[in-house]
């Protein structure tokens, strides 16, 4: 894995600690004004969605494993390129569970404002996950 963080990146690295600290209030992670700029289907607005959306995909794939492959921290950014694997365990987007494993590359670019989450850019390679599951 390789990681940069440039001068005052540390500060974002600590933050994205806390955000994904699922045991803090919502407002301790993310922004009033939060803003999630590639939703997933039906997904919540603000920075709940994103506890939303993770809980949903949880429960469609019970292993799910990051494997981080860059990470950049700036004052302001954070940028990660992953690997994101698991298996079909739960329904997922109304496709009952077949089993299978899928892995697919994830990259998210994450805004900070006052050591919270503002923003979220994200892609995620679905039609991937779909292929490798035997459902497209």
């Amino acid at each position: 894995m390789a990681t940069e963080i440039t001068e005052g990146g540390q500060a974002t690295l600590d933050a994205v600690e806390r955000m994904r600290d699922q045991e803090r209030p919502l407002g301790e992670r993310f922004t009033d004004d939060f803003t999630d700029h590639d939703p997933a289907d039906g997904q919540p607005e603000g920075g709940g969605g994103i506890a939303w959306f993770w809980e949903q995909f949880g429960e469609s794939f019970g292993d799910v494993d990051r494997t981080v492959l860059e990470t950049i921290a700036t004052p302001t950014k954070f940028v990660t390129i992953s690997d994101v694997s698991g298996t079909h365990t739960g329904e997922f987007m109304g496709h009952a569970p077949t089993g299978r494993r899928f892995t697919v590359r994830n990259v998210q670019v994450i805004g900070y404002r006052d050591g919270k989450a503002s923003d979220r850019w994200g892609s995620t390679d679905v039609l991937g996950i779909l292929q490798q599951l035997g459902l497209a």
